[in-house]
């Protein structure tokens, strides 16, 4: 498994802002554009609804929501992103609560707690049966209707150098040998969200030289019978 708690510290220690380093700014606006399209287009639930972001690091999704009256929390499970974000929040005098743990287990959140779960480029961090694990999670907490928000790479590589390191058969890619990323074809993501409980209503494409990343909003059903027996969001 990938030592994210390492890369956090140093991060940390480099005095970088974030997870990106040197592409963290770039990396800001794009997410920045990306939340108020959501808002706008009504994919997020309005202010003061209750938001969690999945993989938040130091908090860079939960910042930017915080300050328009949203009701952030964060899981990461790097103690030192958790600290990190804690200061962030402290520093810039804005309300939020962070929790260090494992995004595939989360007894410490009630059913039903959340009205919308970000995805901060978590999932695909995710291997195997944990992906299964999480989305089941994630399903728990949300409220019925609530809404999901999937940021994810997906596959294939386009870089040879990526290519190199990818196990087609699985969708893995790979560092010395350890998968530490998962990239699977839009097709097969949004059928694996659909299998999980999910209705994959919208979502879009962005292409850049080493991957596509797409952003999903899904939803559960609005009533309990129907989160149960998989009828349709309508």
């Amino acid at each position: 498994m990938f030592d994210y708690e390492a890369r956090y510290r140093e991060l940390k220690a480099q005095g970088d802002r974030g997870w990106a380093g040197e592409q963290y700014e770039r990396g800001q606006i794009r997410l920045k554009a990306t939340l108020d399209r959501l808002l706008a287009a009504g994919d997020l639930p309005p202010p003061p609804a209750r938001v969690l972001e999945l993989g938040c690091g130091n908090g860079a999704s939960s910042a930017l929501l915080a300050p328009k009256g949203f009701e952030v929390h964060g899981i990461d499970i790097a103690p030192t992103a958790i600290a990190w974000a804690e200061e962030r929040f402290a520093a810039a005098g804005l309300p939020g609560a962070f929790r260090q743990g494992d995004v595939s287990a989360m007894p410490f959140h009630a059913d039903g707690a959340f009205d919308a779960v970000l995805d901060s480029a978590c999932l695909h961090c995710l291997i195997g049966p944990a992906r299964r694990r999480c989305l089941a999670e994630v399903r728990r907490i949300l409220r019925p209707a609530g809404v999901f928000v999937v940021s994810s790479m997906v596959g294939p590589p386009r870089s040879a150098e990526v290519l190199a390191g990818f196990d087609a058969t699985v969708g893995h890619l790979l560092k010395n040998g350890t998968p530490y990323r998962t990239l699977k074809p839009l097709e097969a993501l949004i059928a694996e969200l659909v299998a999980a409980g999910f209705n994959a209503c919208t979502h879009d494409v962005a292409a850049n030289p080493w991957w596509d990343h797409a952003t999903l909003i899904c939803r559960l059903p609005k009533s309990i019978d129907n989160l149960d027996n998989g009828a349709p969001y309508s």
